[in-house]
């Protein structure tokens, strides 16, 4: 066994997937309706969300959840892909980076308020 801390491999996997899902958006605004970037997005939001749950990062894995569940909603084709979609998912991006960088002083409110946009 290696001895490398858990935590720490779980943030840089998490540091990586948040890159591959900004670019992921990023690339949306140019083509809205492409399937694969949906899926990508969806996918690094799935796996922050299950991986920070099994790491301990609660507050992580709830946040992603909602986000993670309107991706799905985009995917079964019931929300449309729109700059106001992209940019609260570009907020939540932020968020969910905040609460795995910095969990004890990121604040449920700020999650909260980008949730109901």
């Amino acid at each position: 066994m290696s001895g490398a801390d858990p935590t720490q491999i779980y943030r840089q996997e998490a540091a990586e997937l948040l890159e591959v899902l900004e670019q992921a958006l990023l690339d949306l605004e140019h083509a809205p309706g492409d399937a694969d970037l949906v899926n990508t997005a969806f996918r690094a939001l799935h796996t922050i969300k299950g991986s920070g749950a099994m790491f301990g990062f609660d507050a992580v894995a709830d946040f992603t959840h909602h986000v993670e569940s309107a991706f799905d909603r985009v995917r079964q084709g019931e929300v449309a892909v729109t700059a106001p979609l992209i940019a609260v998912t570009l907020a939540a991006k932020d968020q969910i980076r905040r609460l795995i960088e910095q969990p004890e002083q990121t604040g449920d409110g700020e999650g909260a308020a980008i949730l109901q946009r």
